[in-house]
């Protein structure tokens, strides 16, 4: 029990020590991000989300792997490609619904929301040791910053909870989350049509009340979605870099029964009006999925093909690139 104790112990120094590499690196691009990226984890919630990405990547469900069976996660991988290169991608399951029934049995959904990815998230980095985790999905977006339903989004800055408020010194910011998130611009360079802005998540696909809004505002965010914060969260206990690539299915600033954009201003939010003012981002979910889902089956892929055998330090400005910002910023 003493050996395993100390196994265990080991463990989570190393865990760890690789969390502040990635925390220190994410500024100064040292050499621990020359490392190639070889193994790329995609983590999906839904079923439907995930199929046509499963299919354009040609992946194949693995069976071999033990995931915890409690998890229901499913995982498929592209297998060992050249170079010792791999794709895996992982859904985070089903849960039985608690409280509804009916006839034929008990009601099963897809595990969404930050629980059931932060769990998934977790598995997925202790079985298949990631050099890179992209967290995928569908979102909402704000169409007074450019968003467009359909548009494909790349996370920026860092990871965000807009729900999670704890009003009490430290844990204010605690709350917030500020998980770091790799910076990508060179594939923004290489893909024009994506997009980027910061990823803010929350547990509810419903409209926002004012005080989510305005923390969502104060995050300076564009992607409203259910699980990248979650997701990031564990990337960063583990020592593991993330990106969010979300595609567009609402837009959160939407006039109910208009095609009016709010101009809410993130500087001054008082004036905020409640979620029923806006159009229901159900509706406009349902409606758009299918057109957001095809976006992610085109952009995934090309993403990952981007980064499969690129260092992490080539996805970021260059040494040379950041020098001369110094040298800008000190003129």
């Amino acid at each position: 029990l003493h050996r395993v104790d100390r196994r265990q112990r080991q463990m989570c120094i190393r865990d760890r020590a690789k969390a502040a590499q990635v925390v220190s690196t994410q500024s100064t691009g040292t050499s621990t991000m020359e490392k190639p990226i070889r193994r790329v984890l995609i983590l999906m919630a839904m079923r439907a989300e995930a199929q046509d990405v499963i299919k354009t990547l040609s992946l194949h469900l693995r069976t071999d792997l033990i995931f915890d069976p409690c998890l229901n996660s499913v995982c498929y991988s592209s297998g060992l490609l050249k170079d010792s290169y791999e794709i895996f991608l992982l859904t985070c399951g089903t849960r039985i619904v608690n409280g509804l029934k009916r006839e034929e049995g008990e009601v099963v959904v897809d595990a969404v929301g930050t629980t059931c990815a932060a769990l998934a998230a977790w598995e997925g980095i202790r079985l298949l040791k990631p050099d890179l985790i992209i967290s995928a999905g569908t979102c909402g977006g704000v169409g007074s910053k450019g968003a467009n339903i359909g548009d494909v989004y790349l996370s920026t800055d860092s990871f965000k909870y807009h729900d999670r408020r704890i009003s009490l010194g430290d844990y204010k910011t605690y709350g917030i989350g500020n998980y770091p998130c790799l910076e990508c611009p060179n594939l923004l360079k290489w893909l024009p049509d994506l997009k980027s802005g910061v990823v803010s998540t929350g547990d509810s696909l419903d409209n926002m009340d004012p005080a989510e809004r305005e923390q969502f505002y104060h995050n300076n965010a564009t992607v409203k979605e259910m699980e990248a914060a979650a997701v990031a969260e564990v990337a960063q206990l583990k020592g593991v870099w993330i990106i969010g690539v979300k595609a567009v299915t609402d837009l959160i600033d939407k006039l109910k029964g208009t095609d009016t954009l709010a101009q809410d201003d993130n500087k001054d939010v008082d004036h905020l009006i409640g979620g029923s003012n806006y159009d229901d981002a159900a509706d406009q979910f349902v409606k758009n999925f299918t057109l957001a889902v095809n976006r992610l089956a085109e952009t995934v892929p090309k993403i990952v093909h981007f980064l499969l055998g690129n260092c992490l330090l080539y996805t970021s400005p260059s040494p040379r690139d950041r020098q001369k910002s110094r040298m800008q910023s000190s003129a």
